[in-house]
């Protein structure tokens, strides 16, 4: 978790050296967290075919191409997924450590992300996917969507916009009906958000050499993107159509 400071400010040559250390480590990682995935079968589509360009390349010799193309395509979506999640973070949690004027440097964030919080982001994505294609706890998916839903709607309602999701308004959902398998999903989502937030929290003592005041700032902070995430679409929507 602890970065070396010094390593990363001595001079240009020894920056880069990190910076390639450092993509090399998030790149195994993700292919550790995502080729899994893949393999279980999350993202793939097996109505799609492989184009004609593929199923005539050499990738074709290794196995039959509708399959390979498959994994192929799911693999680099589930990577694309993970990679934003982990670019907003970072972009979101330096933001916050820069404001509260307590950067040592964008190399001290990275390390951050990429050694702890990109985990627990894998996680998340992996728990949220099975909650979404798992028909045997489909009632505990829609209670992580009900909760998406009364999540924009709080800001909908006190923005006093007219916005409509497609997906309508929360429903009642009776939480006696979630299975014991979706009950484990949902508190391994909890539990995941709750150690990216701490491994985020533990990154800006350490690795910024913040206070306790300071580093709850920036976890409130980075907390606090999705509620102006989602209040920038409904002022978006709102005073676009007008």
């Amino acid at each position: 978790m602890q970065a070396r400071t010094s390593s990363y400010t001595q001079s240009r040559v020894g920056t880069l050296v990190e910076v390639n250390r450092l993509v090399v480590v998030y790149i195994v990682n993700l292919l550790m967290y995502a080729i899994p995935l893949t393999l279980a079968g999350v993202g793939i589509q097996k109505s799609q075919p492989a184009p004609e360009w593929f199923a005539n390349s050499m990738f074709a010799l290794l196995a039959e191409p509708t399959p390979l193309w498959q994994f192929w395509t799911a693999l680099i979506e589930n990577c694309s997924f993970i990679t934003v999640a982990l670019i907003i973070t970072l972009v979101n949690y330096h933001a916050a450590v820069a404001l509260l004027l307590s950067s040592r440097g964008i190399l001290q964030t990275m390390h951050t992300v990429v050694y702890t919080t990109s985990a627990y982001l894998a996680a998340i994505f992996t728990l949220v996917m099975h909650l979404s294609t798992s028909p045997s706890i489909q009632v505990a998916d829609d209670l992580v969507i009900n909760v998406q839903k009364a999540f924009f709607y709080f800001f909908i309602d006190t923005l006093g916009s007219n916005l409509e999701l497609p997906q309508g308004r929360p429903e009642q959902i009776l939480i006696t009906n979630v299975t014991q398998e979706g009950q484990l999903v949902i508190a391994g989502l909890v539990l995941s958000l709750l150690y990216y937030l701490y491994s985020l929290y533990l990154g800006a003592r350490l690795n910024h050499g913040t206070s306790r005041v300071t580093a709850l700032l920036v976890i409130g902070a980075v907390g606090a993107a999705p509620a102006l995430y989602v209040v920038g679409i409904i002022l978006a929507n709102t005073y676009g159509a007008v």
